[in-house]
Order: C-alpha cells, then structure tokens, then sequence
C-alpha cells in the first residue's frame, strides 16, 4: 500500500494505493494549519479502509514550491514516517502536479503559482510533462520571455497573467482553478518512475524546494 500527501498549498489532501487502484482519497481546506489537520486525516483514512501504519511500503509527497510552512509539515510527516517505517520516499514538484490536469491533451501546459511579491512558480511542460522550462521563481514579464505558444494556462492567486499575455499576442487556454490532490503523485509515480528503495541519508537530507529564500524574520528584542 501507498501513501500520497500534498500540503503545497493552503489547501491539502491525502491519497492511500492498493492493488492498482486508489483506496482512499481527501482533500481538506479549512482555515487551521496543516500541522492539525494532517495527521487526523491520515488517521482517519487508514482506519476507515483498515490498514495498520506497517502495510505502507511507499511514501509519496509533493516537494515544493508553494507554502513554506505547508511544505515543512508535509515533507518532515513523511521524512518521520519514512524514518520509523524504513520505506521508500518519493518526491515530486507541485507544478508538476497542477500540470497532471491536461496531460496528453495537445498542447503544452503553462503552470503559474502565486508567490507573492510581484513573482511567480511557474514551468512550462509538454503534453507529456517534459520540462520545456523548469519549476522557478520569477516574474510574469520572465514568463514572456519564453515565448510560449498556444497552451493551457494553470494558475493559482495570480489574476493579471491572461490578460498580460494577450497583450503580446500570446494565446493561452485557461484551465478551472481546482483543488490538486495528492492522488494525482500515483499517477506521475507511473509517469516518472523512481527507484522505490530506502535510503537513509537521502531521507536526512531531504528539503523543501521552496525556489527561494523564505522572507520571515525573527526580531531581535530591543
């Protein structure tokens, strides 16, 4: 059995595969940290389907960018369980899984995520979501340069990047703005294959890819 978790966002969900099929699969987006919620829901899904913590064999989990303290949550639950467990832990990008919704659809696909401060995550992938840029963090100006054509265009808290893109000519396609879940990582799983073997010290050195430097600082006392 596996077991998928997506905190990326404000938002999060978990998945749990068995016998070639999802088992289980929640989203959850109410406004208390994830610190709360995550471990609850893990609980909560493992009991009602009737597995014990010892039938997970694989651990999947999206890496970043999006939420630094999500990300945090989600990524040192998984290194824990990983750790106690002595399993396999599978990262993947949260761009890549916001791409998931129009793989194989004909066009390539534009994902652009909200990380304040004028900037965006964004990368730009194929049809087959092969990097054509990869995941960073840039402006939407940046986004131009790369001369994109015709895709979908995926975004999350970002409201001028259709129009500033219709201003250059460019023609994107918008997708819904929905709920990612962590589901979706079985499926990059099987796209992206990694070696499913236990590995202690990438386990330890295992971060968040945040694409940047955090901006919070701790004030010294006067």
């Amino acid at each position: 059995m596996k077991l998928a978790i997506d905190t990326s966002q404000s938002s999060g969900s978990i998945a749990l595969w068995d016998k070639g099929k999802t088992a289980w699969s929640s989203c959850f987006d109410i406004r208390i940290t994830h610190s709360e919620t995550l471990m609850p829901q893990i609980d909560a899904a493992m009991k009602f389907c009737g597995y014990k913590p010892s039938d997970i064999e694989t651990l999947l989990v999206t890496s970043g960018p999006g939420s630094f303290t999500g990300l945090r949550i989600g990524l040192a639950t998984a290194k824990g369980m990983a750790y106690a467990l002595k399993i396999p832990l599978l990262t993947y990008t949260s761009l890549h899984l916001y791409a998931l919704q129009r793989y194989h659809c004909g066009k390539d696909i534009l994902v652009a995520l909200d990380a304040k401060m004028h900037e965006v995550y964004a990368a730009l992938y194929n049809e087959k979501l092969e990097e054509l840029q990869p995941p960073q963090v840039c402006t939407q100006q940046d986004i131009l340069s790369w001369k994109p054509r015709e895709c979908y265009l995926i975004q999350k808290g970002v409201k001028s990047l259709e129009s500033l893109t219709e201003e250059n000519g460019l023609t994107f396609i918008s997708v819904p703005d929905l709920p990612i879940s962590a589901a979706g990582l079985f499926l990059l799983e099987e796209i992206f294959p990694q070696p499913e073997v236990y590995d202690l010290d990438y386990v330890a050195n295992l971060e968040p890819n945040y694409l940047r430097e955090h901006t919070a600082q701790i004030k010294g006392k006067k």
